[in-house]
């Protein structure tokens, strides 16, 4: 009995004191947490939750470019077209060579969704700019 309690206070110490020494158990949120949870809720469709989780990474090491990537990404999907540029940006800044075609293919899909929505005499116009030379 005298045994398992000195046991059993032995293990409380021993666990508060692993608790305090690491900020306890969950520790401080990394960038790849943030952005692992950024894009759980991005891969769900959740954008504006996706969006905090994104910056909080991009908080926590400013030289994420994936991270910047998808919180672009998130603006695009909710049609935040000006809020996406300067994530978009610096994604590419920070690695052209991995960004450069996301980013090329997600300017496509936006010109593309865009102009589809445009009314006859509007694509009739975007036709003639592009026929340009």
């Amino acid at each position: 009995m005298k045994s398992t309690n000195l046991l059993a206070i032995f293990l409380f110490f021993a666990f508060a004191s692993l608790s305090v020494s690491s900020g306890g158990m969950m520790g401080k949120p990394t960038a790849q947490s943030e952005y692992d949870l950024g894009l759980s809720f991005f891969n769900r469709g959740h954008y504006e939750e996706a969006i905090s989780h994104f910056e909080r990474a991009t908080e926590i090491q400013p030289e994420f470019g994936k991270a910047y990537l998808y919180l672009g990404r998130s603006y695009l999907n909710l049609s935040r077209w000006k809020e996406a540029i300067s994530p978009l940006r610096t994604a590419f800044r920070l690695s052209p060579e991995e960004s450069r075609e996301q980013i090329a293919d997600m300017i496509m899909d936006v010109l593309l969704l865009k102009a589809s929505e445009l009314d006859p005499d509007e694509a009739s116009q975007m036709e003639d700019i592009f026929r340009r030379e």
